[in-house]
């Protein structure tokens, strides 16, 4: 008899380490568990914010915007969430601080920069007369990041660069000298690779699980190695004249996350175009879906703009759940929604999932709009081994600790 008692014991344990756990609405999440991979995305109403927690507990942030002055928008935009008091950077540290007491870090050990947009690195702008920081540069004064990836300085020059991003990159590059002076790492972005955003913690507990780097500044990985095919085509003044073409947003680094059947893809703001346009080389976006093939979530290309999530993307990876971060009324759009819903899905509409999303677009949006499920911080949780997925919805309206408003069914991955 405490022979099975030990083995019912044993099992409990097993279960509940790898089963999705009971919550009910008001709940604050269930605390993450070894073997599960977490996705925040944060609404700040200011700009991308996630923070990942992989199965053994190493961390990585994809992203930590600030739009800056929006005084001068002419629609609405989400006020700094949960309140005024303090900023995106403030807030998100605090919301970052908590996952990590809870999860015993006290760090995060690798950050993302998906492109050089005030949305997703942050602006400098001036308050009260004096250059104010944000985003990235800001949170470092409360977060510790051990090391950060950008998709490097040089592409097609420096100079270039500095005129498409202004002076955000100037200040950027400040930024990386005081991350240096601190002994502090830093890497440029190397497409291919599967070992730049590895476990650090127990890896040998979960070898099904990978971070692929995809995409980035006009190269698109082959599959083989290192090795990367350069999406921008010409030779001497057509070459340059093509790169000119190629905005921030279509540099942006791309990601695919692999666990166990689970596949997870993060494109930053990659753009597609029109089947019949002109340049059908931009069409970053479908290149991209071409290469990845099917997945599970995908975080919305470009926040859903007019630009971004066509239906050949959509009908090509097919994601069961996608998550758009929003903060303004241009997000989504009405044709990207649709598409989100519809595209490539055959039997009912996809689940759509928004970080924040201002009332007067929804109401916009109509049906398709009443469709998105309710706004908030968005947590994907992938369970042990990848074989079971759900997705909740935090309010982001609270200074304390977030509660549950919503809870999906349980996924299961196609693969």
């Amino acid at each position: 008899m405490k022979t099975l008692s030990i083995i019912a014991a044993a099992w409990l344990i097993v279960l509940s380490s790898c089963c999705p756990q009971n919550a009910e609405l008001g709940d604050p999440l269930p605390k993450w568990k070894p073997g599960y991979f977490d996705v925040h995305q944060i609404s700040t109403g200011r700009g991308n914010a996630a923070l990942m927690v992989l199965p053994d507990a190493t961390t990585m942030m994809v992203d930590m915007g600030d739009l800056g002055d929006v005084s001068k928008k002419k629609k609405e935009i989400m006020p700094v969430m949960p309140n005024a008091s303090k900023t995106a950077a403030q807030w998100a540290a605090k919301y970052i601080s908590r996952v990590l007491d809870e999860i015993g870090r006290d760090k995060v050990d690798y950050a993302l920069i998906t492109h050089f947009d005030t949305d997703h690195v942050g602006a400098w702008y001036m308050k009260d007369g004096e250059l104010t920081k944000s985003g990235f540069a800001e949170i470092e004064d409360m977060i510790h990041i051990e090391k950060l990836v950008d998709r490097g300085h040089t592409y097609p020059d420096a100079d270039a660069l500095k005129v498409r991003a202004g002076n955000l990159v100037t200040h950027h590059l400040e930024y990386l000298e005081y991350r240096k002076s601190k002994g502090l790492k830093y890497e440029k972005f190397v497409v291919g690779s599967s070992e730049q955003f590895r476990l650090l913690k127990s890896p040998q507990k979960y070898p099904e699980f990978k971070i692929q780097n995809i995409y980035a500044s006009g190269q698109l990985w082959t599959g083989n190695g290192l090795e990367t095919i350069d999406l921008v085509p010409g030779e001497g003044e057509e070459k340059l004249a093509n790169e000119k073409k190629m905005n921030e947003n279509r540099n942006s680094c791309t990601i695919n996350i692999s666990y166990g059947d689970f596949d997870y893809h993060n494109g930053g703001d990659i753009q597609g175009v029109k089947p019949n346009a002109p340049n059908q080389w931009l069409d970053i976006e479908r290149k991209v879906g071409e290469f990845i093939k099917e997945v599970d979530v995908a975080v919305a290309n470009h926040h859903s703009f007019s630009d971004a999530m066509f239906a050949p993307f959509l009908e090509i990876t097919n994601p069961q759940v996608c998550i758009i971060p929003v903060w303004d009324y241009y997000h989504p759009q009405p044709r990207p929604l649709s598409n989100m819903l519809r595209a490539g899905v055959s039997d009912k509409e996809r689940d759509i999932y928004s970080a924040g999303l201002v009332e007067s677009n929804r109401t916009r949006l109509a049906e398709d709009g009443a469709k998105i499920h309710p706004s908030g911080h968005i947590v994907l949780r992938v369970y042990k081994g990848g074989k079971e997925f759900q997705v909740f919805v935090l309010d982001d309206t609270t200074t304390d600790t977030p509660t549950i408003i919503y809870k999906s069914p349980i996924y299961t991955p196609r693969n």
